[in-house]
């Protein structure tokens, strides 16, 4: 009996450690996900990345590359195919650090890497510490996207523009992993 709890304690830690090991060689750090207007809206960071063109204040420099994955979900009324990449989009943040008077903000830029396009920009966080997030997003025809309107063709009314929020930990990226 008692190899049988050792080898579940083994298997256990095991199927742990290829958990942790998995996130830790992605890089990416989740901070949270919402559902809304026909669209998944990921906020994630990993480590800061060199881009072309280098805007300024996207300097690599900086503590994290923040991005907002944002694809269609299924059912999209804005013609839009389920896990489509919604472009056109205008999309500002703000971070505060908790117990601090430390903000920062700005606009996250539309932009492309190996897996796929999203919103994103290089920041200079204020060291360890806990952060609130927050998200406001502009439709697409705020940024120049049209859609059809006839009976034929149309498809749904934009939203309206909107905001999401969210806590998250920072403790540091460490080393650069395989992105």
């Amino acid at each position: 009996m008692k190899n049988i709890y050792r080898k579940i304690y083994f298997l256990f830690h095991c199927g742990l450690s290829l958990i942790v090991c998995s996130k830790a060689v992605a890089g990416d750090v989740e901070i949270g996900t919402v559902k809304k207007n026909g669209m998944e809206i990921t906020a994630v960071y990993i480590q800061p990345v060199p881009m072309d063109p280098m805007l300024p204040g996207m300097d690599h420099m900086s503590d994290i590359h923040l991005e907002a994955d944002i694809h269609a979900s299924k059912g999209n009324m804005n013609g839009f195919n389920e896990g489509a990449w919604i472009p056109y989009l205008a999309i500002s943040f703000t971070i505060t650090k908790f117990d601090s008077d430390w903000l920062i903000n700005g606009d996250l830029m539309p932009m492309v890497a190996s897996d796929g396009p999203h919103y994103a920009s290089n920041i200079k966080l204020d060291g360890p510490g806990k952060y609130h997030l927050r998200y406001h997003i502009d439709p697409p025809p705020f940024n120049g996207l049209l859609r059809h309107t006839d009976k034929e063709t149309g498809v749904g009314v934009w939203w309206e523009p909107f905001s999401m929020e969210w806590d998250f930990i920072f403790v540091g990226t460490g080393k650069k992993g395989a992105y």
